[in-house]
């Protein structure tokens, strides 16, 4: 006889499945949903040592799924002194010298000093930062400072001696040096620029990243988060050590599903190694496929766009996306064999040559077990809803994005592509109405992983200074409900694990978040503090406020 070890009681259980919303309990038994139905359906499977918890009208919701984040560079960089904030290079560099001498000993010799957080936007002179203003201050220890948005970076000269960077080294295929007019590279790296220097940087040991693994993990469950994608792949880096996350699993110190990307510049053998080891979907360690850059952003011009920016007519050509002719091929390889595709794509002319990547690929392989999602898709054509929609290819979002800076003042979208493309930003409601799935994100170390703010954002499309009040295209708002359901199986279903998580319903797994007020009964402002009171996982109370 199967055993029920917890029932959770509750008016309001938000299913994301067929039942909808429901009036009753979930009942657990080991790792598995028993059952979901009313009141009297789940207490009659109850013995005297089943845990029987009513919560009355709150509600409880699958676990959250974060579809997009950066676990091990947003733990590592979180953990780092943040310069951001400041009104010039000069001060970012005094600031991060006097945090370094208040905890010189805790370096090691040769030890890499890193940081992260400065915005060049903010800066007086709005100048890409120099190596010289950090040689000022550090002679000898290599430092690395990423920049808010994770597209850049800025380096001294011992970074780049370590790295073996030199006037003749040409620039990569997606990423550039910043050099003088002697062609001496500056110490401002972008996108794949970075990629000899991060090798370095963020090569830490077994234990720092055990220690910064086990931190997240504890904070991670408090927000109701049962699932995740670790975006391991950036600047066609893998970066991390899975020895961690395995370690931290068979301890049970690891309180959520680590579903994980890895970069296209791999071979499809490695891919189907990480595939057969990690590919059983009810384990707490799933291989999510591949990810990779298309384009950067647009805020910074080297986001691919259909038309020119409307603020700088040559930005964005010199080395995105020009031919894409080595991955496409890879991408019908990947998919054939079934493995996720995951495309970052920002601008519209990027969206577009993701699409007809996946295009070709369904066309060569038919269908397959990969799902084909692309990632960030901050502006997209109208004209290209129906093709993703035909194609199955899932809008993989990050709700915060629309919303990055402080007030909607600051927004510097339409500065750099005009009023008429600006209303075609984060399209939400326009591609759930034309069939697109959605799947939620955060980008996290780029924005916080509070699910909280994603959700308020999504529904209200508002900035952080709740302007404009009507909500920013605010025909894009999405219900409360698309929204859940985007952050819970829609991340399941980007993931290709919708079969065992993501909705609660009878059989699958027990990734389960209640939280301490009904989100569909309060103001909409007052989401952003409403919190997570339990979180279970795999069957286990992983947190309880």
């Amino acid at each position: 006889m199967i055993k029920t070890d917890k029932i959770l009681l509750s008016e309001n259980i938000f299913t994301a499945g067929s039942l909808g919303m429901v009036s009753g309990g979930v009942a657990i038994a080991d790792n598995k949903i028993l059952c979901v139905g009313s009141k009297e359906e789940v207490l009659a499977l109850a013995d005297e040592d089943t845990d029987v918890r009513d919560f009355g009208t709150k509600l409880i919701t699958p676990g959250i799924c974060d579809s997009h984040l950066h676990l091990f560079a947003g733990a590592y960089m979180m953990s780092a002194p943040y310069v951001g904030g400041y009104s010039s290079a000069e001060e970012c560099a005094k600031s991060l010298y006097e945090n370094y001498k208040a905890h010189e000993d805790e370096y090691e010799e040769g030890e890499w000093l890193s940081a992260c957080g400065f915005v060049i936007a903010e800066w007086d002179d709005q100048a890409p930062p120099t190596k010289e203003i950090l040689d000022k201050y550090f002679p000898e220890r290599p430092v690395y400072i990423y920049d808010s948005d994770l597209h850049a970076a800025w380096v001294n000269s011992k970074a780049l001696e370590l790295a073996g960077l030199a006037p003749d080294t040409p620039d990569p295929r997606f990423g550039r040096f910043e050099r003088d007019a002697q062609g001496n590279i500056t110490g401002y790296l972008v996108e794949e620029a970075q990629n000899p220097v991060v090798r370095l940087a963020f090569n830490i040991p077994y234990a720092k990243e055990r220690k910064l693994m086990e931190e997240k993990s504890d904070d991670i469950c408090k927000y109701g988060i049962t699932s995740l994608i670790d975006m391991r792949a950036l600047n066609n880096y893998n970066m991390g050590n899975l020895d961690v996350i395995n370690d931290m699993a068979d301890d049970g110190a690891l309180k959520f599903r680590y579903n994980y990307a890895t970069c296209l510049t791999g071979t499809i053998e490695e891919a189907l190694e990480h595939t057969e080891k990690y590919g059983d979907p009810e384990q707490m360690i799933y291989y999510a496929g591949i990810k990779e850059f298309v384009d950067g952003i647009v805020v910074a011009h080297t986001g691919l766009l259909l038309d020119p920016y409307t603020d700088d007519a040559n930005a964005a050509y010199n080395f995105w996306a020009t031919d894409l002719e080595y991955d496409a091929q890879r991408v019908k390889e990947y998919h054939k064999n079934g493995i996720n595709l995951q495309f970052h794509a920002v601008g519209d002319g990027a969206v577009r040559k993701t699409i007809e990547m996946y295009e070709d690929a369904l066309a060569e392989n038919g269908e397959t077990a990969s799902r084909m999602s692309i990632e960030h898709l901050d502006m997209s054509s109208p004209e290209d809803w129906a093709r993703m929609s035909k194609a199955g290819i899932i809008c993989s979002v990050q709700p915060q994005h629309l919303a990055l800076f402080p007030t909607y003042e600051d927004e510097q979208y339409a500065d750099c592509v005009g009023p008429v493309r600006t209303k075609s930003l984060w399209a939400f409601k326009s591609m759930l109405d034309n069939g697109i799935p959605l799947a939620f994100g955060t980008d996290f170390p780029v924005v916080t992983y509070d699910p909280r703010i994603s959700l308020h954002r999504a529904v209200t499309r508002t900035f952080p200074d709740g302007q404009p009040a009507s909500g920013w295209n605010p025909e894009q708002k999405l219900t409360l409900w698309d929204a859940l359901y985007a952050y819970t199986w829609g991340g399941a279903y980007k993931a290709g694990k919708e079969a065992v998580v993501g909705s609660l319903e009878n059989g699958k797994l027990a990734d389960i978040a209640v939280w301490d007020c009904n989100l569909f009964e309060i103001p909409v402002d007052d989401i952003l503090t409403c919190n997570v009171e339990l979180t279970v996982c795999d069957g286990r109370i992983v947190y309880e406020a």
